[in-house]
């Protein structure tokens, strides 16, 4: 079983098998709380799942973009949960979620806070599912992009508010089958945090 955990928005946790079929989700839209809420939905989740943590054999990582604070908690956790276990760690870049169907040119955008949207591309994959990336993630101001917006150039948009750790799964296993690298285990950040060390 797959343990999925993603905080880049809200902070959400999926169970799914290792087929990519999704067991359960527990989620909080409040982006303000990861660090209170990571422990009490991972144990939600696998209750869900009817699950304990020995059943889980693979963890799933979100890595961003998102904010500097947030996405550490959901990092942490699921690096934590991995080492304690002996388990694989796969990251995943969490706009990937929202492009494991993907049939057209597409751009998904979430909130990068600071008047500013985090804007990834895809194209559709010749064998369908999973996008492919074009390019790197990058930030948009957000009076770029209209409230009822619904394409980007020449791709249609997608708005991500909420992410779904099942597919932050499926997206892993997609990659792993076509023999692609997953991402590096480390937070997609769009702009220098905001304290940095003296030299």
């Amino acid at each position: 079983m797959i343990l999925a955990i993603d905080s880049s928005a809200g902070t959400a946790v999926g169970v799914s098998t290792l087929e990519g079929e999704a067991v359960s989700v527990a989620e909080t839209k409040d982006r303000r709380s990861h660090a209170e809420a990571i422990g009490p939905l991972i144990a939600d989740a696998l209750r869900l799942a009817g699950l304990g943590p020995g059943d889980v054999t693979a963890v799933v990582m979100g890595v961003g973009p998102g904010p500097f604070t947030g996405l550490r908690v959901g990092m942490a956790a699921a690096q934590s949960f991995a080492w304690a276990r002996s388990l694989p760690l796969w990251p995943v870049h969490s706009h990937d979620a929202a492009a494991v169907f993907l049939t057209v040119d597409s751009a998904v955008i979430s909130d990068a806070r600071r008047g500013e949207w985090a804007l990834t591309s895809y194209t559709p994959h010749p064998d369908g599912g999973l996008g492919i990336r074009v390019g790197s993630t990058r930030l948009i101001p957000r009076e770029d992009i209209a409230d009822d917006q619904t394409h980007w150039g020449d791709g249609v948009l997608i708005r991500v508010e909420e992410l779904n750790p099942t597919h932050l799964a499926l997206a892993a296993l997609t990659r792993r089958a076509r023999g692609e690298s997953l991402d590096e285990p480390r937070p997609v950040y769009l702009r220098e945090p905001d304290v940095t060390m003296p030299q």
